[in-house]
């Protein structure tokens, strides 16, 4: 790829999971469309959705007397990606850790205060991925099409969506980016699957994320690829935020959390209130991890302590909270619900709470935990068709949950004898959300 810093324009994927980013130039010939994925991390094109910084320059404690203090603006003391993950592990209370934070940006209610701080963590995210793009491209980055979910927050959040939306581009441009435009996530797996077409189809994209569950329902073909305005092969949108994370701790309440004391009673008689647990997995809920931390919640974990019926069930969630390790199990969720794609049983290794502490996990666990969740994905579906007003001819699957075997018995099931197609599951937004991009910043 020949670009210079005026022709060169890239896609970004800012995933709640992973983050991709990809390279070309513009305007980008109508076929054979030259597209880079940059190298982000250890020579990969993906990077896990995590910062981690020493508190000294980077805090935000998540207890009564929360603040967030960034003292430097280069960046050079955080981590991130694998590497923030790591060093988080190795000790969850020394540094900061965040993860997923684009989860955040549509929640109601933020102060102005907490938004900037959600803004320079996305940004020092977005320049560390900026950096590795420009360094791959050997020039500057300076225009870029960011995918966004249909809908950041609850269902037609319009004052929620705005919200992020400001958010998103406030840190491009801390980041180093000169022109952001945004283009749907679907839309953009829509335009991906479109390249590779001879003929003209309708496709229904579902998009099942680490944070939304988004579908596209949009007529595609090889004499549209060189349309810039789309907006009549869009037969129908919908989304919400339900993603993967959602799944990792609907099958942690449901197979881990009993071993923390869920379900168990006082010697009252009386139940140990659920919200402690629910808390306990609500990593991408700030008022519930705030809760889960806060002193208050400290002061009565110590009385449930001495008066539960199991008590050594329940000083496991005491240790939980003690080691700041909430984001840890929600990860060993998330490895236990992987690992079910290929297996029918898996376990969660939780040895950092408790030594040798192992907890299996079953797919019926997982499909049990998961039936709220695929009714709304359904519900998603059968939304964006009637939106549609026609069959469509296939369903365009990407994102890493459209991998696992419930989720796929499920859509079975919803869409009959529809063909599923699989996409590259996590980068085929990356690649659309660029081929978007040699389009509309061309002169």
């Amino acid at each position: 790829m020949s670009a210079t810093s005026t022709n060169l324009v890239a896609g970004f994927d800012y995933g709640t999971s992973h983050c991709a980013i990809a390279l070309t130039t513009a305007p980008s010939p109508r076929s054979e469309i030259d597209i880079r994925l940059a190298p982000l991390e250890n020579g990969e094109p993906l990077i896990p959705s995590t910062l981690y910084a020493p508190k000294a320059d980077f805090e935000l404690e998540l207890g009564d007397d929360a603040a967030l203090d960034m003292t430097t603006q280069s960046y050079r003391d955080l981590r991130f990606g694998q590497t923030a993950l790591d060093a988080y592990l190795r000790d969850p209370t020394e540094g900061y850790f965040v993860k997923s934070p684009k989860s955040f940006l549509g929640a109601p209610g933020l102060s102005e205060q907490v938004k900037e701080r959600f803004i320079s963590i996305v940004a020092a995210m977005m320049a560390n991925v900026k950096s590795a793009a420009d360094q791959a491209a050997g020039v500057p980055v300076e225009k870029v099409v960011i995918g966004r979910p249909v809908n950041f927050q609850g269902a037609e959040g319009l004052a929620e969506n705005q919200q992020a939306l400001t958010m998103l581009v406030a840190a491009a441009r801390e980041a180093g980016f000169e022109e952001t435009a945004f283009l749907y996530e679907p839309m953009a797996a829509a335009f991906d699957y479109e390249a590779s077409l001879d003929r003209e189809q309708r496709v229904l994209v579902v998009d099942i994320g680490g944070g939304t569950t988004d579908c596209s329902f949009v007529r595609v073909g090889p004499d549209r690829r060189s349309v810039r305005n789309r907006e009549a092969d869009v037969l129908g949108h919908s989304g919400e935020r339900l993603g993967g994370n959602d799944y990792d701790q609907m099958l942690a309440l449901k197979a881990l959390m009993p071993s923390f004391g869920m379900g168990d009673r006082l010697r009252s008689g009386l139940p140990i209130a659920n919200g402690y647990f629910v808390d306990a997995v609500s990593t991408n809920d700030v008022n519930a991890q705030q809760r889960f931390f806060n002193r208050a919640t400290g002061e009565r974990f110590e009385e449930i302590w001495r008066e539960a019926v199991n008590p050594e069930r329940f000083v496991r969630l005491i240790r939980l909270r003690e080691g700041r390790a909430t984001y840890r199990l929600l990860r060993e969720a998330e490895q236990a619900k992987i690992g079910l794609s290929a297996a029918k049983e898996a376990s969660a290794g939780l040895d950092f709470v408790e030594p040798g502490l192992q907890v299996a996990c079953s797919r019926q666990d997982l499909a049990t935990s998961a039936e709220r969740l695929l009714e709304h994905l359904a519900g998603l579906i059968r939304e964006t068709r009637i939106q549609g007003g026609c069959e469509p001819d296939a369903v365009y699957l990407t994102g890493g949950m459209a991998r696992s075997q419930v989720v796929r018995g499920h859509l079975a099931k919803v869409c009959g004898d529809l063909p599923l197609i699989d996409s590259d599951h996590f980068t085929s937004v990356t690649r659309g959300l660029t081929i978007w991009a040699g389009r509309i910043f061309s002169d």
